[in-house]
């Protein structure tokens, strides 16, 4: 079974459905939503293993017009 982990994303300009659209086409991205509040966007990574959580948020920090990435890892008992 894959790991899953949301990432919980700021944004510094408001365009959040353009960079919904650039963080869907990133690898292990499953899918990314436009939220109101604290985030502007919440995407739903999915990896073979935990430790490929970094590289997919650190490829979600370079898409433009992001300030901020919160990974959170789905912890299943």
């Amino acid at each position: 079974m894959a790991e899953a982990a949301y990432l919980l994303i700021a944004l510094d300009r408001n365009t959040p459905a353009a960079v919904a659209g650039q963080i869907r086409k990133i690898p292990g991205v499953v899918d990314a939503h436009i939220t109101m509040g604290e985030f502007d966007v919440v995407a739903l990574v999915e990896q073979a293993e935990t430790k490929g959580f970094p590289g997919v948020a650190a490829a979600v920090q370079r898409v433009e017009g992001v300030s901020k990435v919160v990974t959170c890892v789905v912890v299943r008992p």
